[in-house]
């Protein structure tokens, strides 16, 4: 179980990675498009979507550090590298499909990162056990009772 729970932690890793990439690009892109006459940074919804990003990058990041933490002190980190990797991984999928919300249909076009780093986060949802995968263990780990 110690590699597949190390292997977790490392796809949140990457996770927390694209979630960074995403809201790195939507912050970028909202400060450079105008419409309107300013730039879209200014509207209040696409601040709302790069605040929603900018909070799921950081629960993503602590909750990944906590597993190394954990694995740096010699403790049992399964059940929380579950949870990092849960969490991390669906929490990329949304920043990047915030991230598209941002660029609007320029985030479909190659010329963008945006539509790249959405296929990115959502195949992270299915490497090293898919999000419902992981709520069974963390389920078993909260009850003491397997589902599987």
């Amino acid at each position: 179980m110690s590699a597949l729970a190390k292997g977790r932690m490392s796809v949140a890793a990457g996770c927390v990675g694209i979630a960074q990439a995403a809201l790195d690009a939507a912050v970028r892109y909202a400060g450079e498009r105008e419409q309107f006459g300013k730039p879209i940074a200014r509207h209040q919804l696409v601040q709302e979507l790069l605040s929603d990003i900018a909070v799921d990058v950081d629960a993503a990041r602590l909750l990944t550090w906590r597993v190394a933490d954990l694995i740096d002190r010699g403790q049992e980190f399964a059940t929380a590298a579950s949870k990092a990797k849960l969490y991390a991984s669906e929490a990329a999928v949304r920043c990047a499909n915030n991230a598209l919300q941002v660029f609007g249909g320029y985030g479909y076009i190659d010329e963008y990162p945006v539509g790249k780093l959405l296929r990115d986060a959502r195949v992270m949802t299915l490497y090293e056990g898919t999000s419902q995968i992981q709520k069974l263990i963390i389920g078993r780990a909260l009850t003491g009772v397997s589902a599987f």
